[in-house]
C-alpha cells in the first residue's frame, strides 16, 4: 500500500512540494517583471507625450513600416540630408518592427506599453543572470536596477532602442557564462538590426575572452567568432545594404570631434563630475563595493566576475566621454557589484557583533540590502518623474504641423530654424518634407554649403532671409519655435515673409515668390 512518503522515496516530489517549488521559481520573475513594467508605465503615463523628442520619430517611422507594408520603407521627409530617400537607412529596424503594431493600433499609449514591456523584460533577464551566477537575494539586487541612477531609468523610458540593447547584452552575458555560445550568432544578427552601435556586443564578448585568459590562462575564440559572424550577417542580410555601411561611417564619424562648430544633441557631451555623482551615486557606490570585495573573502575573481568588471569599466569610460552612455554603465556596475558581493565567499557574520548573531536577527539581515534599494529607488523614481514631467507635451508643434498640412502642397519643403523640431513636425505631419532633423550633421555632411547658409539664417544674422530661403533651399514656408528670437525679428522685418500662423509654441511664415 502506498504511503505518504512513496512519491519522495521513488524520487518524485509530492504535490505540495512541487507547488512550493513552482511558487519559489515563478514568483520572483513575475514580481520583478510587474515591478519594472509598472514603474515604467506609471512614469510614462505621467505625461501626455513621450519623454524625449527622438521618441516621436521612432513612433512615426514604426507606424510607417506598417502603413507601407515592407521592411525597407520610403523616406522622402529629409531630402537634403544623408537620410534622403535614395540613401535612407533605418538603423533601428528591429526595434521599429517590434514597435510597429503597438503604435499602429494603440497610438502613443500603445507605444508606451511596448516600452514598459521591454523594461519589465530587462529586470527578468538581470534576475536570471544573477541567479545563474549564484547571487544571493538576486531579486533584491535586481530591484536595484530601478535605484542606481535616475538618468539611467529615464533613458530606459525612452521609446528608443537603449533598453532593448541593454536587454540583449544581458542575455548575451548569460549565454557566455552558460557556454551556449552558438546563440551569439543570433544575438549578433539581432543586435546589428536593432542598434547602429552594434560594435558594443562584440566588444563585450571580447572582454569575456580577456577575462577568461586573465583568470584561467586559456584562450577562447569561438564566442567572438560567433558574434562577429552574426554581426556580419546582420550587416549584409539587411534590406538597407550597402547604404547601411556608409551611413554608419557618416553618422559615427561626425561624433569623433565634438569640439567643432556643430552643436549636436546634449546626450553626446559628458556630464560634469558633480552631476555624475548626484545622478548615479548608487551605481558608483555598488561598483566601489564590488572592487573592495576580494579583501573580504578567500577566493579571487572568476571569469564571470572579471567580465562584468571589465564591462563596467569600459561603459564607465564611455560615460566619461558622453552622457548618453549612462544607459549602460549603471546596469553593468550593478551586475558587477552583485557578482562580487552577493555570491558565496564572504562570511558576513564575521563582521557582526557576537551578541547580534541570533537566528531571529539573522533572518532580518536581508533588510540591510533591501533598505538602501528602497531609499535610493524612491529618490531615483522621483527624479526620473521630474524629468518626464519636463518633457514637451504631445501637442508641441501640432498646431503648426496641422496648418502646414492643410495649406501647403503635398511634399513641399519646410524650412526649420531648429533641427530638434523635426521629430515633432514629422510625427504630426507626413504631408510635408523638412530641411534638417534627427541630427544636425546629417545636413552638414550631405551639403556643407547649405549648412553654412542655414546656420546664420537661423541665428538672425541675415537681414532678408527670404531670398536665401527661396533661392538656395527652395522652400516657400518657414516654421520656428519661440526660442529663436533673433530670427523672428529678422523674419518679421522682411517684407517678403508673411506670418500666416502663430500659437504658444510656434510660428509659420510664407515666403513670397521671387
Amino acid at each position: 500500500m502506498d504511503t505518504p512518503f512513496t512519491s519522495t522515496l521513488i524520487g518524485q516530489p509530492s504535490r505540495s512540494r512541487l507547488s512550493a517549488f513552482q511558487w519559489r521559481v515563478w514568483l520572483p520573475p513575475v514580481f520583478l517583471f510587474g515591478a519594472g513594467f509598472g514603474v515604467a508605465l506609471a512614469l510614462l503615463l505621467a505625461t501626455s507625450g513621450f519623454v524625449s523628442n527622438d521618441d516621436y520619430y521612432h513612433a512615426r517611422i514604426a507606424a510607417q513600416i506598417m502603413a507601407q507594408g515592407r521592411l525597407r520603407v520610403d523616406f522622402p521627409w529629409l531630402p537634403l540630408t544623408i537620410l534622403n530617400d535614395n540613401a535612407f537607412v533605418d538603423h533601428h529596424l528591429l526595434y521599429h518592427l517590434y514597435l510597429a503594431p503597438w503604435m499602429t493600433w494603440g497610438g502613443v499609449p500603445g507605444a508606451k506599453v511596448a516600452q514598459a514591456l521591454v523594461v519589465g523584460g530587462l529586470l527578468v533577464a538581470v534576475w536570471v543572470l544573477l541567479r545563474s551566477l549564484g547571487v544571493r537575494l538576486a531579486a533584491v539586487w535586481t530591484l536595484g536596477l530601478l535605484a542606481v541612477s535616475a538618468p539611467f531609468l529615464y533613458r530606459m523610458l525612452m521609446v528608443r532602442t537603449q533598453a532593448a540593447a541593454v536587454l540583449l547584452v544581458v542575455v548575451s552575458l548569460y549565454l557566455l557564462f552558460q557556454k551556449r555560445c552558438r546563440w551569439l550568432i543570433v544575438l549578433g544578427f539581432a543586435f546589428t538590426w536593432l542598434y547602429n552601435g552594434f560594435v558594443l556586443l562584440p566588444l563585450v564578448v571580447f572582454l569575456y575572452g580577456a577575462a577568461v585568459f586573465m583568470t584561467e590562462r586559456r584562450l577562447v575564440w569561438k564566442p567572438l567568432a560567433f558574434v562577429l559572424l552574426g554581426t556580419a550577417l546582420g550587416l549584409v542580410i539587411n534590406p538597407y545594404f550597402p547604404q547601411n555601411i556608409s551611413f554608419i561611417v557618416n553618422h559615427l564619424g561626425e561624433k569623433v570631434d565634438l569640439e567643432g562648430s556643430i552643436r549636436v544633441g546634449n546626450e553626446w557631451y559628458p556630464y560634469t563630475t558633480r552631476a555624475l555623482l548626484e545622478n548615479s551615486l548608487g551605481a558608483l557606490l555598488v561598483m566601489g563595493a564590488g572592487l573592495l570585495a576580494p579583501g573580504l573573502r578567500q577566493r579571487g575573481r572568476d571569469a564571470a566576475e572579471t567580465t562584468l568588471l571589465l564591462v563596467a569599466f569600459i561603459t564607465l569610460y564611455m560615460l566619461f566621454e558622453s552622457r548618453r552612455f549612462v544607459e549602460y554603465f549603471p546596469a553593468f556596475a550593478l551586475l558587477f557589484g552583485a557578482a562580487a558581493i552577493g555570491r558565496e565567499g564572504i562570511d558576513w557574520q564575521a563582521y557582526i557583533p557576537a551578541r547580534l548573531r541570533k537566528p531571529a536577527l539573522l533572518r532580518l539581515y536581508p533588510l540591510v540590502l533591501l533598505l538602501p534599494v528602497l531609499v535610493l529607488g524612491a529618490r531615483t523614481v522621483t527624479s526620473a518623474r521630474e524629468d518626464v514631467l519636463g518633457a514637451a507635451d504631445v501637442g508641441y508643434m501640432a498646431g503648426a504641423a496641422a496648418w502646414l498640412q492643410a495649406n501647403t502642397p503635398a511634399g513641399s519643403l519646410v524650412f526649420q530654424t531648429d533641427w530638434d523640431d523635426f521629430t515633432y513636425l514629422y510625427f504630426h505631419n507626413t504631408h510635408n518634407t523638412y530641411l534638417v532633423g534627427l541630427d544636425p550633421t546629417y545636413l552638414q555632411v550631405e551639403d556643407p554649403n547649405l549648412w553654412n547658409i542655414w546656420v546664420p539664417i537661423t541665428q538672425g544674422m541675415v537681414e532678408r532671409p527670404s531670398v536665401l530661403i527661396r533661392e538656395r533651399f527652395g522652400a516657400a514656408y518657414v516654421v520656428s519655435d519661440k526660442q529663436h528670437e533673433a530670427f523672428m525679428t529678422s523674419a518679421n522685418g522682411d517684407p517678403d515673409m508673411m506670418l500666416v500662423y502663430e500659437d504658444a509654441d510656434s510660428m509659420v511664415w510664407q515666403v513670397a515668390e521671387g
